[in-house]
């Protein structure tokens, strides 16, 4: 992806960073609507690729707390946030199958070895996929936003 520009995009972060850091509060405004965008759009790309609904798969779905100010503003997604729920990335990347190794305490003889693969459902990366496509023009519509509360 050597060589890859984007016109007018520079004019685009350079404005976007001068708002923010005039309109701190407006900017983290948006950037919680994209949390919330983006964990809807998470949870019915989940649920749709999977065929059993078995258990709570969605609910470690989480951010963390907006941390920066000014024109550097960030957070982070996390999918596995309980511990009952702590199996998002077996669905997402795949797993081994492996046979039991104990029960009741005794070990099963011929138990731990491999038995099969399950392929991944790759959940996220469609997600991630369009939520970059759709990035840019909701920066813009969040710098217009800004620009008329400036003329107010």
């Amino acid at each position: 992806m050597d060589g890859l520009e984007f016109d007018g995009l520079n004019d685009l972060v350079d404005g976007l960073e001068n708002a923010v850091s005039k309109y701190p509060d407006l900017a983290e405004a948006s950037l919680k609507r994209e949390q919330r965008d983006f964990k809807k759009d998470m949870i019915r790309e989940t649920w749709s690729a999977v065929d059993k609904h078995t258990g709570n798969l969605v609910r470690g779905f989480r951010f963390s707390a907006i941390r920066g100010n000014r024109s550097n503003m960030e957070t982070d997604f996390y999918a596995e946030g309980s511990k009952k729920g702590a199996h998002f990335h077996l669905v997402n990347n795949g797993h081994e199958m492996v046979t039991v190794v104990s029960r009741n305490g005794k070990k099963v003889q011929g138990g731990g070895k491999t038995v099969g693969f399950v392929a991944g459902r790759r959940i996220k990366e469609p997600v991630i996929e369009r939520w970059h496509q759709e990035h840019a023009k909701r920066a813009e519509k969040m710098l217009e936003k800004i620009h008329e509360e400036i003329e107010k």
